[in-house]
Protein backbone atom coordinates (compact mmCIF):
# COMPACT_ATOMS: atom_id res chain seq x y z
CA UNK A 1 0.00 0.00 0.00
CA UNK A 2 1.12 3.76 -0.64
CA UNK A 3 0.86 5.78 2.94
CA UNK A 4 1.12 9.63 2.73
CA UNK A 5 1.94 11.63 5.23
CA UNK A 6 1.13 15.76 4.80
CA UNK A 7 2.55 18.44 6.51
CA UNK A 8 0.26 19.96 8.71
CA UNK A 9 -2.08 22.95 7.76
CA UNK A 10 -3.10 24.50 11.16
CA UNK A 11 -1.91 27.12 12.66
CA UNK A 12 1.71 26.32 14.43
CA UNK A 13 0.94 22.56 14.14
CA UNK A 14 4.26 21.25 14.14
CA UNK A 15 3.56 17.74 14.79
CA UNK A 16 3.72 14.87 11.70
CA UNK A 17 1.90 11.67 11.87
CA UNK A 18 4.73 9.18 11.89
CA UNK A 19 8.23 9.43 12.84
CA UNK A 20 11.23 7.76 10.57
CA UNK A 21 11.49 4.75 12.61
CA UNK A 22 7.70 4.32 12.22
CA UNK A 23 8.26 4.24 8.52
CA UNK A 24 11.06 2.32 8.36
CA UNK A 25 8.19 -0.50 9.83
CA UNK A 26 5.77 -0.11 7.38
CA UNK A 27 8.36 -0.18 4.66
CA UNK A 28 9.65 -3.65 6.26
CA UNK A 29 5.76 -4.87 5.90
CA UNK A 30 7.00 -4.19 2.11
CA UNK A 31 4.41 -0.97 2.07
CA UNK A 32 5.41 2.30 0.32
CA UNK A 33 5.53 5.59 2.26
CA UNK A 34 5.89 9.07 1.09
CA UNK A 35 6.80 11.96 3.05
CA UNK A 36 5.66 16.03 1.96
CA UNK A 37 9.00 17.78 1.92
CA UNK A 38 9.52 19.12 5.37
CA UNK A 39 6.74 17.37 6.84
CA UNK A 40 8.41 16.43 10.14
CA UNK A 41 11.27 19.36 10.41
CA UNK A 42 8.67 21.28 13.14
CA UNK A 43 9.37 17.80 15.03
CA UNK A 44 13.05 17.90 14.33
CA UNK A 45 12.64 14.95 12.02
CA UNK A 46 14.37 16.05 8.95
CA UNK A 47 13.30 14.83 5.23
CA UNK A 48 16.68 12.75 5.39
CA UNK A 49 16.05 11.19 8.19
CA UNK A 50 13.00 9.29 6.23
CA UNK A 51 15.19 8.99 3.27
CA UNK A 52 17.70 7.00 5.18
CA UNK A 53 15.03 4.78 6.31
CA UNK A 54 13.82 4.19 2.47
CA UNK A 55 11.03 6.65 2.39
CA UNK A 56 10.26 8.70 -0.82
CA UNK A 57 10.31 12.79 0.00
CA UNK A 58 7.15 14.37 -2.34
CA UNK A 59 7.33 18.06 -2.94
CA UNK A 60 4.06 19.20 -3.17
CA UNK A 61 0.46 18.45 -0.89
CA UNK A 62 -1.21 17.75 -4.24
CA UNK A 63 1.82 14.84 -4.44
CA UNK A 64 0.89 13.27 -1.51
CA UNK A 65 -3.01 13.20 -1.43
CA UNK A 66 -2.91 11.94 -5.09
CA UNK A 67 -0.05 9.35 -5.18
CA UNK A 68 -1.64 7.76 -1.99
CA UNK A 69 -4.19 5.33 -1.13
CA UNK A 70 -3.76 5.97 2.84
CA UNK A 71 -3.24 9.22 4.18
CA UNK A 72 -1.85 9.73 7.51
CA UNK A 73 -2.12 12.98 9.42
CA UNK A 74 -2.66 14.30 12.77
CA UNK A 75 -5.06 16.98 13.00
CA UNK A 76 -8.19 16.94 10.94
CA UNK A 77 -8.18 18.10 7.15
CA UNK A 78 -7.32 21.77 6.16
CA UNK A 79 -9.63 23.57 3.39
CA UNK A 80 -6.60 23.39 1.30
CA UNK A 81 -6.73 19.52 0.99
CA UNK A 82 -10.59 18.75 0.63
CA UNK A 83 -10.04 19.18 -2.96
CA UNK A 84 -7.94 15.76 -3.49
CA UNK A 85 -10.72 13.97 -1.60
CA UNK A 86 -12.22 11.04 -3.53
CA UNK A 87 -13.69 7.62 -2.86
CA UNK A 88 -10.76 5.25 -3.57
CA UNK A 89 -9.00 7.13 -0.79
CA UNK A 90 -8.68 6.71 3.21
CA UNK A 91 -7.83 8.72 5.94
CA UNK A 92 -6.77 7.89 9.37
CA UNK A 93 -5.99 10.53 11.90
CA UNK A 94 -8.22 12.70 14.42
CA UNK A 95 -11.49 13.79 13.09
CA UNK A 96 -13.67 15.31 15.93
CA UNK A 97 -15.93 16.03 13.38
CA UNK A 98 -18.65 16.38 15.39
CA UNK A 99 -17.78 20.02 15.77
CA UNK A 100 -16.51 20.44 12.44
CA UNK A 101 -19.57 20.46 10.37
CA UNK A 102 -17.26 21.70 7.10
CA UNK A 103 -15.04 19.33 7.61
CA UNK A 104 -17.87 16.59 7.69
CA UNK A 105 -19.62 17.78 4.59
CA UNK A 106 -16.51 18.13 2.76
CA UNK A 107 -15.63 14.06 3.54
CA UNK A 108 -18.74 13.49 2.69
CA UNK A 109 -19.14 15.20 -0.64
CA UNK A 110 -15.63 13.85 -1.64
CA UNK A 111 -16.72 10.04 -0.86
CA UNK A 112 -13.13 9.30 0.85
CA UNK A 113 -12.81 6.62 3.88
CA UNK A 114 -12.35 8.43 7.29
CA UNK A 115 -11.30 6.64 10.40
CA UNK A 116 -10.92 8.97 13.19
CA UNK A 117 -8.16 7.98 15.69
CA UNK A 118 -10.01 9.09 18.50
CA UNK A 119 -12.78 6.78 17.86
CA UNK A 120 -10.63 3.55 18.28
CA UNK A 121 -12.03 1.77 21.27
CA UNK A 122 -10.90 -1.55 23.44
CA UNK A 123 -13.37 -3.99 24.63
CA UNK A 124 -12.62 -2.24 28.15
CA UNK A 125 -13.93 1.09 26.68
CA UNK A 126 -10.20 2.26 26.46
CA UNK A 127 -9.18 4.88 23.59
CA UNK A 128 -5.61 4.03 23.34
CA UNK A 129 -5.34 6.70 20.37
CA UNK A 130 -6.40 9.06 22.18
CA UNK A 131 -4.94 8.44 25.50
CA UNK A 132 -1.64 9.78 24.42
CA UNK A 133 -2.37 13.43 23.49
CA UNK A 134 -5.07 13.26 26.49
CA UNK A 135 -1.87 12.66 28.60
CA UNK A 136 0.11 15.37 26.96
CA UNK A 137 -2.84 18.05 26.88
CA UNK A 138 -3.59 17.40 31.03
CA UNK A 139 -0.14 18.17 31.47
CA UNK A 140 -0.39 21.32 29.30
CA UNK A 141 -3.12 22.80 30.31
CA UNK A 142 -2.04 23.51 33.55
CA UNK A 143 1.48 25.41 32.45
CA UNK A 144 -0.75 27.00 30.10
CA UNK A 145 -3.35 28.09 32.51
CA UNK A 146 -0.35 29.06 35.47
CA UNK A 147 1.19 31.23 32.61
CA UNK A 148 -1.87 33.24 31.56
CA UNK A 149 -2.47 33.81 35.44
CA UNK A 150 0.57 35.98 35.27
CA UNK A 151 -0.10 39.75 35.87
CA UNK A 152 2.02 40.82 32.85
CA UNK A 153 -0.30 38.08 30.28
CA UNK A 154 -3.52 39.28 31.67
CA UNK A 155 -3.91 37.15 34.59
CA UNK A 156 -4.78 37.34 38.59
CA UNK A 157 -1.10 37.71 39.46
CA UNK A 158 -1.22 34.43 41.20
CA UNK A 159 1.14 31.67 42.29
CA UNK A 160 -1.20 28.36 42.15
CA UNK A 161 1.48 26.66 44.53
CA UNK A 162 1.66 29.94 46.86
CA UNK A 163 4.53 30.62 49.17
CA UNK A 164 5.53 31.18 53.02
CA UNK A 165 2.36 32.96 54.62
CA UNK A 166 0.14 32.58 51.06
CA UNK A 167 -1.77 29.69 51.02
CA UNK A 168 -2.15 27.77 47.54
CA UNK A 169 -4.75 28.90 44.76
CA UNK A 170 -7.59 26.69 43.87
CA UNK A 171 -7.53 24.36 40.63
CA UNK A 172 -10.06 23.08 39.61
CA UNK A 173 -11.25 20.09 37.32
CA UNK A 174 -14.28 18.81 35.55
CA UNK A 175 -13.80 15.35 34.50
CA UNK A 176 -11.57 12.41 36.26
CA UNK A 177 -10.56 10.48 32.66
CA UNK A 178 -6.86 10.59 31.02
CA UNK A 179 -6.63 14.37 30.91
CA UNK A 180 -7.80 15.29 34.32
CA UNK A 181 -5.89 12.89 35.99
CA UNK A 182 -2.61 14.50 34.18
CA UNK A 183 -3.75 17.74 35.12
CA UNK A 184 -4.55 17.17 38.29
CA UNK A 185 -0.44 15.57 38.59
CA UNK A 186 0.86 18.85 37.61
CA UNK A 187 -1.26 20.91 39.52
CA UNK A 188 -0.04 19.06 42.61
CA UNK A 189 3.26 19.40 41.18
CA UNK A 190 3.23 22.81 41.46
CA UNK A 191 1.83 22.86 45.09
CA UNK A 192 -1.84 23.78 44.35
CA UNK A 193 -5.15 22.72 46.05
CA UNK A 194 -7.01 20.64 43.22
CA UNK A 195 -10.62 19.18 43.00
CA UNK A 196 -11.97 16.89 40.19
CA UNK A 197 -15.63 16.59 39.79
CA UNK A 198 -16.90 13.63 37.53
CA UNK A 199 -20.13 11.86 37.19
CA UNK A 200 -18.44 8.38 37.29
CA UNK A 201 -18.00 7.55 41.15
CA UNK A 202 -15.09 4.83 40.35
CA UNK A 203 -13.09 7.30 38.60
CA UNK A 204 -13.43 9.38 41.35
CA UNK A 205 -12.41 6.58 43.31
CA UNK A 206 -9.26 5.92 41.33
CA UNK A 207 -8.24 9.19 42.18
CA UNK A 208 -8.69 9.38 45.08
CA UNK A 209 -6.61 6.32 45.83
CA UNK A 210 -4.16 7.34 43.53
CA UNK A 211 -3.28 10.74 44.88
CA UNK A 212 -3.53 9.51 48.64
CA UNK A 213 -6.27 11.96 49.83
CA UNK A 214 -4.60 14.79 48.16
CA UNK A 215 -6.93 15.59 45.32
CA UNK A 216 -10.63 16.37 46.84
CA UNK A 217 -13.67 14.66 45.04
CA UNK A 218 -16.79 16.12 44.19
CA UNK A 219 -19.28 14.13 42.19
CA UNK A 220 -20.62 16.69 39.62
CA UNK A 221 -23.85 18.35 39.94
CA UNK A 222 -25.21 21.98 38.96
CA UNK A 223 -25.18 22.90 42.80
CA UNK A 224 -21.61 21.21 43.30
CA UNK A 225 -20.14 23.05 39.88
CA UNK A 226 -21.73 26.56 41.07
CA UNK A 227 -19.84 26.16 44.80
CA UNK A 228 -16.43 24.80 42.97
CA UNK A 229 -15.84 27.00 40.02
CA UNK A 230 -16.67 30.16 42.14
CA UNK A 231 -13.92 29.77 44.20
CA UNK A 232 -11.41 28.40 41.46
CA UNK A 233 -8.22 30.65 40.48
CA UNK A 234 -7.82 28.05 37.35
CA UNK A 235 -10.56 26.25 36.23
CA UNK A 236 -10.15 23.13 33.65
CA UNK A 237 -12.63 21.43 31.03
CA UNK A 238 -11.53 17.69 30.84
CA UNK A 239 -14.98 16.55 29.98
CA UNK A 240 -15.61 13.32 27.12
CA UNK A 241 -18.39 12.01 25.63
CA UNK A 242 -16.33 9.66 23.00
CA UNK A 243 -17.37 10.80 19.27
CA UNK A 244 -20.09 13.42 20.54
CA UNK A 245 -20.03 17.37 21.10
CA UNK A 246 -19.07 17.81 24.68
CA UNK A 247 -21.53 18.75 27.28
CA UNK A 248 -21.74 22.87 27.89
CA UNK A 249 -21.80 21.45 31.25
CA UNK A 250 -20.80 25.72 32.55
CA UNK A 251 -23.28 28.11 32.51
CA UNK A 252 -22.23 32.22 31.76
CA UNK A 253 -23.21 32.77 35.00
CA UNK A 254 -20.56 30.14 36.89
CA UNK A 255 -18.25 31.37 34.76
CA UNK A 256 -18.91 34.87 35.50
CA UNK A 257 -18.95 33.53 39.31
CA UNK A 258 -15.32 33.60 39.29
CA UNK A 259 -13.25 36.20 40.14
CA UNK A 260 -11.69 38.63 37.70
CA UNK A 261 -8.41 37.77 36.21
CA UNK A 262 -8.88 33.46 36.66
CA UNK A 263 -8.01 31.36 33.83
CA UNK A 264 -10.75 28.66 32.18
CA UNK A 265 -8.25 26.43 30.13
CA UNK A 266 -10.87 23.84 27.65
CA UNK A 267 -9.30 20.61 26.97
CA UNK A 268 -12.32 19.63 25.46
CA UNK A 269 -12.71 22.29 22.67
CA UNK A 270 -11.86 19.72 20.19
CA UNK A 271 -15.51 18.94 20.48
CA UNK A 272 -16.80 21.86 20.93
CA UNK A 273 -15.94 23.00 24.47
CA UNK A 274 -17.56 22.02 27.67
CA UNK A 275 -18.72 26.03 28.34
CA UNK A 276 -21.23 28.40 27.37
CA UNK A 277 -18.82 31.00 26.85
CA UNK A 278 -15.73 28.94 25.01
CA UNK A 279 -14.72 29.43 21.27
CA UNK A 280 -11.83 27.59 19.47
CA UNK A 281 -8.83 30.00 19.49
CA UNK A 282 -5.37 29.23 18.04
CA UNK A 283 -1.53 28.99 19.29
CA UNK A 284 -0.99 32.17 17.47
CA UNK A 285 -3.62 33.54 19.68
CA UNK A 286 -4.78 31.45 22.19
CA UNK A 287 -6.59 33.77 24.80
CA UNK A 288 -9.57 36.16 24.74
CA UNK A 289 -11.72 37.53 28.45
CA UNK A 290 -15.15 37.06 28.61
CA UNK A 291 -16.78 37.25 31.61
CA UNK A 292 -13.46 39.00 33.44
CA UNK A 293 -12.20 35.24 32.60
CA UNK A 294 -9.66 34.43 30.47
CA UNK A 295 -10.10 32.11 28.07
CA UNK A 296 -8.08 29.36 26.53
CA UNK A 297 -9.21 27.20 23.86
CA UNK A 298 -6.24 26.14 21.83
CA UNK A 299 -7.76 22.87 19.71
CA UNK A 300 -4.15 21.45 19.58
CA UNK A 301 -2.75 22.23 22.48
CA UNK A 302 0.13 19.20 22.09
CA UNK A 303 1.69 20.58 19.21
CA UNK A 304 3.62 22.82 21.62
CA UNK A 305 5.68 20.02 22.35
CA UNK A 306 5.90 18.36 19.06
CA UNK A 307 8.90 16.11 18.92
CA UNK A 308 7.36 14.29 22.51
CA UNK A 309 3.70 14.13 21.06
CA UNK A 310 4.82 12.71 17.06
CA UNK A 311 6.61 10.49 19.40
CA UNK A 312 3.52 9.20 21.63
CA UNK A 313 1.05 9.02 18.50
CA UNK A 314 3.56 7.26 16.37
CA UNK A 315 3.85 4.39 19.60
CA UNK A 316 -0.37 4.57 19.60
CA UNK A 317 -1.42 4.44 16.25
CA UNK A 318 1.54 2.23 14.45
CA UNK A 319 0.03 -0.75 15.10
CA UNK A 320 -3.01 0.43 13.59
CA UNK A 321 -1.63 1.83 10.13
CA UNK A 322 0.24 -1.52 9.70
CA UNK A 323 -3.44 -3.74 10.54
CA UNK A 324 -4.95 -1.14 7.51
CA UNK A 325 -1.95 -1.44 5.26
CA UNK A 326 -1.33 -5.04 5.45
CA UNK A 327 -5.04 -6.09 5.19
CA UNK A 328 -6.24 -3.25 3.23
CA UNK A 329 -8.80 -1.31 4.25
CA UNK A 330 -11.94 -3.06 3.91
CA UNK A 331 -10.68 -6.09 5.68
CA UNK A 332 -8.69 -3.87 8.56
CA UNK A 333 -12.72 -2.40 9.02
CA UNK A 334 -13.95 -6.32 8.80
CA UNK A 335 -12.06 -7.78 11.20
CA UNK A 336 -10.46 -5.52 13.59
CA UNK A 337 -13.04 -4.35 15.60
CA UNK A 338 -11.74 -1.14 17.16
CA UNK A 339 -10.90 0.38 13.57
CA UNK A 340 -14.52 -0.39 12.52
CA UNK A 341 -16.08 1.52 15.61
CA UNK A 342 -13.76 4.04 14.29
CA UNK A 343 -15.56 4.62 11.07
CA UNK A 344 -16.92 8.13 10.53
CA UNK A 345 -17.34 8.29 6.50
CA UNK A 346 -17.36 5.79 4.32
CA UNK A 347 -18.02 6.47 0.22
CA UNK A 348 -20.38 9.74 0.79
CA UNK A 349 -22.16 7.96 3.89
CA UNK A 350 -21.72 9.22 7.54
CA UNK A 351 -21.25 6.29 9.57
CA UNK A 352 -21.25 7.63 13.24
CA UNK A 353 -24.43 8.31 14.98
CA UNK A 354 -23.18 11.37 17.79
CA UNK A 355 -21.88 13.06 14.72
CA UNK A 356 -24.91 12.77 12.87
CA UNK A 357 -27.30 14.24 15.66
CA UNK A 358 -24.29 16.99 15.85
CA UNK A 359 -23.78 18.04 12.54
CA UNK A 360 -27.71 17.43 11.07
CA UNK A 361 -26.53 14.68 8.63
CA UNK A 362 -28.27 11.12 8.04
CA UNK A 363 -26.87 8.78 9.67
CA UNK A 364 -25.99 4.97 8.19
CA UNK A 365 -25.32 2.19 10.20
CA UNK A 366 -21.20 1.35 9.58
CA UNK A 367 -22.26 -2.52 8.32
CA UNK A 368 -24.76 -0.93 6.36
CA UNK A 369 -22.48 1.65 4.77
CA UNK A 370 -19.58 -1.02 4.31
CA UNK A 371 -21.96 -3.31 2.22
CA UNK A 372 -23.14 -0.68 -0.05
Amino acid sequence: MIIGIPRERKTLEKRVALTPDGAQELIKHGHQVLIEKDAGAGSHFLDQDYINVGCKIVPTLKDVWTKSELVVKVKEPHESEYEFFRPDLTLFDYLHLASMPDVTHAMLKGGLTGIAYELVQLPDRRLPLLEPMSEVAGKLSVLNGSYFLLAQNGGRGVLLGGTVGVPPRNVTILGAGIAGRNAAEIALGMGAKVTILDINYTKLEHIKMEFRNMVRTVFSTRAALEREIAKSELLIGAVLVPGAAAPRIISREMMRSMRPGSVFVDISIDQGGCAETIRPTSLDEPVYEEEGVIHYGVCNMPAQVPRTSTMALTAATLPYIIKIADLGVKQALATVPELHCALNTHKGKLTNKAVSEAVGVSYTPIDDALRG
